[in-house]
């Protein structure tokens, strides 16, 4: 640990970069320049999207779908033969 203490004490010790002041207007002025250069996406791609989310919903409507199987209705598989509603029942 007493190394990573010496090398804090001789960063500390050094002067300060004369460009740090400038720092903040420099990255202001980039992130100005980058937002300026960036086109946002036009609406011709927002109704691309729609119609081809419109056509895909109406084709998957109009298509019959398989069947499908089931699962049976007991919650902890067993069958409906041995409740015990239908067990109580059968001596009649």
């Amino acid at each position: 640990m007493t190394d990573i203490d010496a090398a804090l004490a001789r960063l500390r010790e050094m002067p300060v970069h004369p460009g740090l002041s400038s720092i903040d207007a420099r990255v202001l002025e980039r992130v100005a320049m980058s937002v300026a250069g960036s086109h946002p996406p036009s609406s011709a791609i927002f109704g691309i999207a729609a119609i081809a989310a419109l056509s895909l919903g109406v084709a998957s409507s109009i298509m019959p779908g398989m069947p499908g199987k089931t699962p049976p209705v007991a919650p902890f598989g067993t069958s409906a033969a041995l409740a015990p509603s239908s067990l109580l029942g059968s001596g009649e």
